[in-house]
């Protein structure tokens, strides 16, 4: 369950083995499938995108006999005994052996607003949504390596990227931090902290992010800054 790398070396390794896999998981894929910029900190790759990785890998997969399944898994049934009962969208599998491949997932902050404001300014994901704030200011909200890909992909298009982190230094791979500190469209505001969002609707109810309210950590004020999106 899980068509990521974990998931896919699994698969490659168990056909390779003679076992008959299934890899069962969305075609969207997760946070290496959704990476627009480089993939710089991989083993063995340079140079090409995520989506790119992940087909190569698919298609490794295939070549041994593996078998692809498009859909989310719904439930998995393992106190009833071998072999296991695992329910998709669709259909029902039985399988003599599951492993669980499903990653990461976003950190949210769980202050005011965010969970109001996802989907109309609030986003997890630059790269699926940054298209739609091209000559817009916008925010992102961490200092790791995640941080550093969605500003560089942000600053391609948005009029201003503002990265606030509640540290002094960055977390991220010195060469990302570096290329996100010399880049002109790009500021840091360190030491900041976001404690909520905050917006208007539109008339058809549809509510749309317009401030991030933001504390300076040396001084406790809170500030808000107008922005259009917040990653």
């Amino acid at each position: 369950i899980g068509a990521g790398p974990a998931g896919l070396a699994a698969a490659v390794y168990a056909a390779r083995a003679g076992l008959k896999s299934v890899v069962i998981a969305p075609l969207e894929g997760g946070q290496l499938q959704g990476k627009g910029v480089l993939v710089e900190n991989f083993p063995g790759v340079s140079g090409i995108t995520g989506p790119v990785i992940v087909f190569d890998m698919r298609k490794q997969a295939a070549q041994f006999g593996t078998r692809f399944l498009e859909e989310k898994v719904v439930s998995v049934d393992v106190t009833s005994g071998t072999p296991f009962r695992v329910v998709t969208e669709s259909q029902e599998i039985l399988a003599h052996t599951v492993i669980l491949a499903t990653g990461a997932d976003s950190r949210w902050l769980d202050v005011d607003g965010e969970y109001s404001y996802r989907g109309g300014g609030v986003s997890s994901c630059a790269t699926c949504d940054g298209f739609l704030y091209r000559d817009k200011p916008v925010v992102v909200i961490g200092g790791g390596d995640t941080a550093m890909e969605d500003a560089l992909v942000l600053a391609r298009t948005s009029s201003l990227v503002t990265i606030l982190h509640r540290r002094d230094t960055f977390r991220a791979s010195h060469i990302l931090a570096q290329r996100v500190l010399e880049h002109p469209n790009i500021k840091v505001r360190w030491n900041t902290s976001v404690v909520g969002f905050e917006g208007t609707n539109t008339t058809d109810g549809e509510p749309i992010l317009s401030h991030v309210l933001a504390r300076d950590q040396n001084t406790n004020k809170i500030e808000q800054i107008q922005v259009d999106a917040a990653f």
